[in-house]
């Protein structure tokens, strides 16, 4: 497996959101880590379902680009659904060390590349177009999302594809950007009261609308594979965050050349618990 590692780590400014730097973000990285533990054949599956879903036409023998690969857990269903080449790619070196790990171990073969790379960072020169570029849940973190998503799509090939997922926009989203940069820059200790604050509220929550809390804990599974308490410390850590509405995102691709080809799981939400991604696929004009 191909393997290069760009150690560039821009330094934090005081009181901005340094959009290289891991000081200003979450370290989404630590938490991915933790989840890889606990990857088995059957939540690859279920990536593996997810995606199949979200791209029905199949990834056979399609290059693939993976921006903010996280556990590599997507890198490794493109790799099942026969993608190839696959270039993944991420800010935090705990998640480049992960997906790196996570490929070795459950698709190792293929020409798979794995680097430290800020989206800001990437060059078409360098790294070339994709017939697919995927970036799941990360755009929005990025601290300036919408410049994130306008140098993503520079890397989708003339009829390719971009498939991205963004938090769906809601009325308590600037509540939760308060609350996220907040966790992000509490200690451990104190993101540990505030995970099982949340999870006792959520529990109340699912005891007001007569849910079992218990049975819905125990019977969660996520659709890509994921697991709650990690979702749960993804969600409440996930600094900067941003929001956009389906409508929003289709205003900013049309112009640039991209139809949507379909999205999933947009339904408007209250927010009050927290928001879901909408996964939107477009294809780039010839």
């Amino acid at each position: 497996m191909s393997q290069t590692l760009n150690l560039r780590i821009a330094p934090a400014r005081a009181g901005v959101t340094d959009l290289e730097s891991l000081d200003t973000h979450f370290r989404f990285g630590e938490n991915w880590a933790s989840f890889a533990r606990l990857l088995t054949p059957e939540r690859i599956d279920r990536a593996t379902r997810s995606l199949s879903e979200l791209l029905p036409e199949g990834l056979g023998g399609k290059s693939f680009l993976d921006i903010g690969s996280g556990s590599g857990l997507s890198s490794v269903a493109a790799a099942r659904l026969g993608a190839g080449p696959i270039f993944a790619s991420d800010i935090d070196p705990d998640s480049v060390a992960t997906t790196r790990k996570v490929l070795g171990a459950y698709h190792s073969i293929g020409d798979n590349t794995v680097r430290r790379l800020s989206v800001f960072d990437m060059k078409v020169g360098e790294i070339g177009q994709f017939d697919v570029v995927h970036s799941w849940g990360v755009l929005h973190h990025t601290g300036a999302m919408w410049k994130a998503i306008g140098k993503a799509t520079e890397f989708v090939k003339p009829g390719g594809l971009f498939v991205v997922a963004l938090y769906l926009k809601t009325p308590f989203c600037g509540a939760w950007r308060m609350e996220k940069r907040f966790y992000t820059a509490s200690p451990k200790p104190v993101q540990n009261l505030l995970f099982h604050a949340y999870r006792a509220v959520a529990a109340l929550y699912a005891l007001a609308r007569l849910k079992n809390p218990a049975r819905l804990s125990a019977q969660y599974h996520s659709a890509r594979g994921m697991e709650l308490d990690h979702d749960i410390r993804d969600w409440l850590g996930g600094y900067p965050y941003e929001s956009a509405s389906p409508e929003e995102l289709d205003a900013f691709l049309k112009p640039r050349g991209f139809e949507k080809v379909r999205s999933l799981r947009t339904r408007r939400r209250s927010g009050l618990m927290g928001t879901g991604c909408a996964e939107y696929v477009y294809r780039k004009s010839d």
